[in-house]
Order: C-alpha cells, then sequence, then structure tokens
C-alpha cells in the first residue's frame, strides 16, 4: 500500500515529464523523417524532384537552422521561461509540417527543415533543464531518461509510415503528434525555478502544488526554500569573462573535454547515417529490405537507449564512452572494408549479405549508449557555472556547424570517391576519440563537482582518473 501511495503522489510529475517528453517525440519524427523520405524524394516520379547536391542540403540545412536556435536560446531562457519556449517549439514543428504538406518546391523543404533546426536546438536545451528543474530527486533519473526514449518513438513511427503511404499523408498524421504535445503543454506548470528566479513567488508555490500535490503542504514549503537559496546562488554567480575559459587551467580542460566530446557526436557519422541509411542499404548489395532495416535500426537504438539510462550510474562514464566509441569504430570499419570490396573487386559479398544490417545495428547501439547522450552530463560536470553559459554556447554552435559539414561531406564523398569513403573518415575521427577519452578524460561519476574540478586543475593532469576517495581534501 505505501508503494502504491508513493506511486499516486508522484502522478503529476510523471504526466509532466511524459507531456514534455512529448516534445522530443515530435523532434524525433522530423530527424527521422529524412532517411525514409530522401530517395522517394531523389526518385523519377517525385513531385518534387531533388538533385544528390539538393538532397544533402536538405539534410544539412536543418543544422543551419540549429546554429539561429543556439543564437536564439539565451535570450529566450532569460525572458520567456521553460513553458513557453515548449509552446514556441510546438508551434514552429506545426508550422514546419503545414510547409512541407504543401511544399512543390525545393525551396519549401529547405524552409520546413530550417525551421526543424530552430525546434530541435531548443527542445535539446531547454526541456532536459525543466525536467531537472520539476522532479523530485529519486526520480530525477528516470524522468531525465524519458525525451530520449520518446525521440526514438518518433523516429520510429516515421521509418514505418513512410515507405507505405503517400507524401501527403506522411505530413498529415506527423502534424497531429504536435498538435496533441500543444495541448498537453497547456496544462504543464512553469518550473518553479524560472518562477521564483524571476520573483514570482506564489506562482512558484502553485507549481508545485500541481507537481507534489495538494497535500504535501510543509514538504513543498522546504522545496521552496531550498529552490530560492538554488536561484539566489545562481544570480550571485555573475557570467565569467571569456578569457577565464581558456586562462584557469581547470577551465580550459573542462572546456577541451566539452567541446571533443561534442564535436565528435557529429564527426563520428551519427546524424549522416541516421539520414542516409535508407541510401546506404540501397547502395549495398543486401537482400534484405532496405525500409525494413531501418525499422529494425530504430528499435535498436530506442531499446539500447533505454539501456543506457539503468547503467550509465553504475558502469561509469568512461568505461561507456570508450565501449561507445570502440563500436562505432568496429561497425565503420567493416562498413568500410564491405563497401570497398562490392565496388572495388569483384568478391562474391551474397554470404556476409547481412553485415551492412549488422554493422549498422552495432553502430546506432554503440551511439545511443554513451555519446549520444552523455557529453551533456559531462558538460554540467565539468564546467563551472560561471562559464557554463559561453560553454554551453560555444558547445552548441559546434555541434551545428559540424551537422552542416560531415552531412554535405557524406554526400560528396559517396558520389567523388566511393560509398565506402565516408566510413574511413568517421573511423579516423571515431578512433581518435577513444584514445582522446581514454587519455584525457577523468571518471566523473560518484564525485562532487570539487572533487572533479580539483582533478581538473592537478599539474599532474591527464592520468588515471582516481576514485573519490584518493583525491586529497
Amino acid at each position: 500500500m505505501k508503494i502504491i501511495e508513493i506511486v499516486k503522489r508522484r502522478i503529476p510529475q510523471i504526466f509532466v515529464a511524459v507531456s514534455v517528453s512529448t516534445v522530443y517525440l515530435v523532434t524525433g519524427l522530423c530527424i527521422g523523417w529524412m532517411a525514409p523520405i530522401l530517395p522517394r524524394l531523389m526518385s523519377q516520379d517525385s513531385h518534387i524532384p531533388l538533385t544528390a547536391d539538393e538532397s544533402s542540403w536538405i539534410v544539412a540545412i536543418q543544422s543551419v537552422g540549429c546554429v539561429a536556435g543556439a543564437i536564439l536560446l539565451p535570450i529566450l531562457t532569460k525572458t520567456l521561461g521553460r513553458k513557453r519556449i515548449m509552446i514556441i517549439t510546438i508551434i514552429i514543428h506545426i508550422v514546419s509540417w503545414l510547409v512541407i504538406i504543401f511544399a512543390d518546391t525545393i525551396e519549401g523543404l529547405y524552409v520546413a527543415r530550417f525551421l526543424f533546426g530552430i525546434s530541435t536546438i531548443l527542445t535539446f536545451a531547454i526541456v532536459p533543464i525543466y525536467l531537472t528543474e520539476i522532479s523530485e530527486v529519486s526520480i530525477r533519473g528516470i524522468l531525465s531518461s524519458l525525451p530520449q526514449f520518446f525521440y526514438n518513438i518518433g523516429a520510429i513511427i516515421e521509418y514505418c509510415i513512410i515507405p507505405y503511404i503517400s507524401y501527403t499523408l506522411v505530413g498529415i498524421i506527423s502534424i497531429i503528434f504536435p498538435i496533441i504535445s500543444f495541448f498537453l503543454l497547456i496544462f504543464v506548470p512553469e518550473s518553479p525555478y524560472f518562477l521564483i528566479y524571476t520573483g514570482k513567488e506564489a506562482e512558484a508555490e502553485r507549481s508545485l502544488m500541481k507537481l507534489r500535490g495538494q497535500n504535501e503542504v510543509q514538504k513543498i514549503q522546504e522545496e521552496l526554500s531550498t529552490i530560492k537559496g538554488a536561484a539566489e546562488e545562481s544570480k550571485n554567480v555573475k557570467a565569467a569573462p571569456i578569457k577565464d575559459v581558456f586562462v584557469i587551467r581547470g577551465n580550459r580542460r573542462g572546456f577541451i573535454i566539452v567541446i571533443v566530446l561534442v564535436g565528435l557526436q557529429q564527426f563520428s557519422g551519427e546524424l549522416a547515417v541516421m539520414s542516409y541509411t535508407t541510401q546506404i542499404f540501397e547502395n549495398s548489395s543486401t537482400s534484405l529490405n532496405a525500409d525494413m532495416s531501418v525499422i529494425i535500426l530504430g528499435i535498436v537504438q530506442m531499446l539500447a537507449s533505454a539501456a543506457s539510462s539503468s547503467i550509465v550510474d553504475r558502469i561509469g562514464r568512461r568505461p561507456l564512452l570508450i565501449t561507445s566509441t570502440s563500436g562505432l569504430s568496429l561497425s565503420c570499419l567493416s562498413m568500410g572494408i564491405y563497401f570497398y570490396l562490392e565496388n572495388n573487386t569483384s568478391y562474391d559479398l551474397s554470404p556476409v549479405f547481412w553485415l551492412p544490417v549488422t554493422s549498422l545495428i552495432v553502430y546506432q547501439s554503440s551511439f545511443c549508449i554513451a555519446l549520444g547522450i552523455l557529453p551533456y552530463t559531462i558538460l554540467g560536470e565539468v564546467i563551472p557555472i560561471n562559464v557554463k553559459g559561453v560553454t554551453s554556447f560555444v558547445a552548441f554552435m559546434i555541434l551545428s556547424a559540424a551537422g552542416i559539414l560531415i552531412t554535405k561531406l557524406f554526400q560528396i564523398m559517396t558520389d567523388g570517391i566511393g560509398p565506402d569513403s565516408p566510413f574511413w573518415l568517421f573511423l579516423a575521427f571515431n578512433v581518435a576519440g577513444a584514445i582522446f577519452i581514454y587519455w584525457y578524460l577523468p571518471e566523473t561519476m560518484g564525485k562532487t563537482f570539487t572533487e572533479i574540478y580539483q582533478e581538473l586543475n592537478e599539474d599532474t593532469f591527464p592520468r588515471r582518473s582516481r576514485k573519490p576517495s584518493e583525491i586529497p581534501r
């Protein structure tokens, strides 16, 4: 009975977490739309016939939108609050799908993808912050893992419907989800932390009552007091000048770690591989159906994300990231060899028809289990609050710029050199990333920020990351 009471008390939080996670589902729709729709748009009977170069720009233009979103983010975060930004994000999605439904020119698709980019960066930045601010500590980890799960569901929906229905009907079905999300967000309270930060204490108390329940008066007052202290501390922390990121040793080392990990997210090839998955399968001689293979990949991606949330606080950041980059390297190596043999030799590859889909299953699993989520966790652990703003901004800009570069390079290298060539490039980056993580990244699991920052400031850094008990007090 006690367990039932605990669950009942947390139902409001769970409802809110699920509601805001639908914003990630909607983002997954726009990312997942790309892989199965590109071959259709590039076919001869497409109502918007595309060249290979135009198709690569449709992929890359979303990252251009991410740059615009990263520029808008600091302004919106300080003025509008979490809830309003999420609602704006959903409205952008609705407009984007309307453009896709009625577009009959390549320019219309460019506009839609650009808008998707803006909404994507806002989603990735705001939803995790909101969930952290509204969740009880004891269930924060579980609730914070929901968005990635919903994101993968969104991608799987697109993988499942696009091969079997018309282009217009895909858009009509897809637009239903942001509309549902919009109405769910109406009932979501604003973050109590943001309300306290902006001096709206009465509204913050009402927000907490919705989240914790009307009968938790004493706990609400205690939590309000804690939030006030955190908000006051945040106000008192002045943003450091940009030079402090580079002049102060601990800041500089933390900055290097974050920028390399965020850059590696893109240069591992994930965005390009996810966007061109269907074409990758069609370029191979495998007898497996390309559309069905993409669906299998989506399901694997979802399961890997769920597994990651359950083991990240047991195994540690470094082992997971080393495993992740090693798996990515192995996958890229096997794909590079397969496509090289297929296009440059007369070997019969039919006995290994399963290799492309198996390699990409390992690839997606490896990415989702660590590299897909941990860079932002580590950002929060190795960067001091007074330089976190500038570091986050630079990280998002690099993420966006690298996305543009890598998606364009994939198409250029595939058409100009061969389908194996991008995978050799991704292999080089993933191997370099694994070496960097092993040599330079400290283990942050189970350590306070003070312990982590002390380790980053030591003369002997980098060396084997020590346990919390080994760090001098």
